[in-house]
């Protein structure tokens, strides 16, 4: 399995395989953030999955 700065890295270089990875690694978080008043808000965790992917491709990783 690969260390989450080479998945980084790989999402970077638009590998899809590699975000699924990172999603499902942050899955429960990512559940968590998006439950509003007591109930999943798929709206809520759509927007975090889009923001998870921008903020990875901004991520400065040196190798």
């Amino acid at each position: 399995m690969k260390s989450l700065a080479e998945l980084v890295i790989l999402v970077q270089k638009d590998d899809e395989e590699a975000f699924s990875q990172i999603v499902n690694s942050f899955k429960p978080l990512l559940i968590k953030e998006s439950c509003r008043n007591g109930s999943f808000d798929e709206d809520c965790y759509q927007e975090c999955m889009i923001r998870l992917y921008i903020a990875l491709k901004k991520i400065d990783i040196t190798e």
